[in-house]
């Protein structure tokens, strides 16, 4: 094809961040794809500097030729990627459990002192080879377009090879992360689909240390909170250095209460791998939440402004910083850019109620979210949003409706220090005994909160080791 059929094919993309965008990857891939693959990248020298530039479709037909079919990927993201209907993630339970039963029991023995190959063979097919090595390169650059066409690439790896363990295992980690970085994925259901792919990955190479990890997430779903636990700090001694591993263990401890812990894991990860989003997350929504809301306020405002990570969890963050600080005209600015879809209408009434509180309206607003709980607003959301009202009685229907179903997502809005009235009610011990926490902190300890709260009734049925 001659350069002038291409030109009326497509205009030129100029500069390496406009063909990496159009490729879907990161701009060290993509001068890599250059320097070792072909990629067909052209430079128009002038009298200080060359300018790079490429056009599309020359860069399409790559693409096709590397069998990565471009044009499907491009209008199969979103369906690849979006949260699936209720019941399809409800299916995903039912599988998951039953895998649970199977494998978990056998996931918990690590062999550590097994012999490894000095290069071992990961798969014979070469084209999944290609596929998963792309794609870890991709994972490892972080981001939402990276971490998006990762999960295409090994998705596409292990259709290839499905015996392919080593890319089921990098498939779970790219799940594991992804909401990280998008506004279109539900944690819950990117979860579900890590522990899918974890899963399969152990039935294959039950060595495997790193999906290891997203099993004692499985734990965590059953209340087994011990045996999670075993299974992070196994890992953890396994590959002391893995940053993936300390920072979903992290999670686990921030989950649990153990905060200062779940601090130390942070920093930790943050020691091994400095521009880990994940970490830096953790560290900024931690900091704001439960220790200086000023310092907390400063990370979310590095991690939006300077480092280019505009997520959700930080939209979320940075509005509570607003409403601490009663600075209600720039909440509601900051509400034009609210990336939680139909939830937004919820933040805007927020606004609205608590910055003229009365008796009536925060009763009313209460009710509000009770119904959107109801009618699917996620339970953490939803109790996030009523406690600065400090209406005990309405977190409570939402949290032992939880317990109910034996785990909830993002326990952590248990430990909100701004709201001791919840935890001082005494139904908080058996929401915490039907989730698995009570006895979890029977064994290893009260919760961080307890040595500013000890007369919480949980911390008082902990400390006498009875109700």
């Amino acid at each position: 094809m001659s350069e002038q059929t291409v030109q009326e094919a497509g205009e030129r993309l100029i500069g390496w961040k406009r063909i990496a965008l159009h490729l879907g990857c990161g701009e060290r891939t993509a001068r890599r794809w250059e320097a070792e693959e072909g990629l067909p990248v052209h430079r128009q020298t002038h009298e200080t500097k060359s300018t790079v530039y490429a056009f599309p479709a020359e860069l399409d037909g790559w693409v096709n030729s590397r069998s990565l079919l471009a044009s499907q990927a491009v209008s199969e993201t979103k369906d690849a990627i979006a949260p699936k209907p209720r019941w399809a993630w409800w299916l995903a339970g039912l599988v998951i459990v039953a895998l649970v039963c199977v494998n978990l029991a056998g996931y918990f023995v690590l062999k550590t002192n097994r012999e490894i190959p000095a290069e071992p063979v990961l798969t014979e097919n070469r084209e999944a080879l290609d596929l998963y090595d792309r794609g870890i390169a991709l994972w490892q650059q972080r981001g939402e377009d990276a971490n998006r066409r990762a999960i295409l690439l090994l998705s596409r790896a292990v259709e290839l090879d499905e015996d392919f363990a080593e890319a089921w295992a990098a498939l779970a980690n790219a799940h594991g992360t992804y909401p990280t970085y998008s506004d279109e994925t539900l944690l819950d259901s990117s979860l579900d689909n890590a522990l899918l792919a974890a899963d399969r990955a152990l039935q294959l190479k039950p060595e495997l240390v790193q999906p290891r990890t997203l099993m004692g997430e499985i734990a965590e779903r059953r209340g087994d909170w011990p045996r999670s636990r075993q299974i992070f700090e196994e890992a953890m001694r396994a590959e002391p250095n893995n940053p993936t591993i300390l920072i979903w263990a992290a999670g686990h401890f921030r989950e649990a209460g153990y905060l200062e812990e779940s601090l130390r894991l942070t920093r930790q990860t943050l020691q091994v791998e400095p521009n880990s989003p994940p970490a830096l997350n953790e560290l900024a929504m931690t900091t704001l939440f439960y220790l200086d809301e000023e310092e907390g306020e400063e990370r979310l405002d590095y991690l939006w402004y300077d480092f280019g990570l505009d997520t959700p969890a930080i939209w979320f963050g940075k509005w509570f910083a607003f409403l601490w600080k009663e600075d209600f005209a720039a909440m509601r600015e900051w509400q034009s850019s609210c990336p939680l879809g139909p939830n937004c209408a919820a933040f805007a009434r927020a606004a609205d109620v608590y910055a003229a509180p009365t008796d009536e309206t925060l009763a009313a607003f209460a009710e509000e979210i009770l119904d959107a709980y109801e009618t699917g607003m996620p339970a953490w959301l939803a109790m996030s949003l009523i406690h600065p009202s400090n209406n005990v009685d309405a977190a409570y229907a939402i949290a032992e409706a939880e317990s109910e179903t034996g785990w909830i997502l993002n326990n952590v809005i248990f430990y909100d220090p701004r709201v001791p009235d919840f935890r001082a009610d005494p139904r908080l011990i058996d929401v915490t005994k039907r989730l698995g926490l009570f006895d979890y902190w029977t064994a290893y300890g009260p919760p961080d909160f307890c040595e500013a709260e000890p007369e919480a009734s949980v911390c008082r049925a902990l400390i006498s080791g009875g109700d």
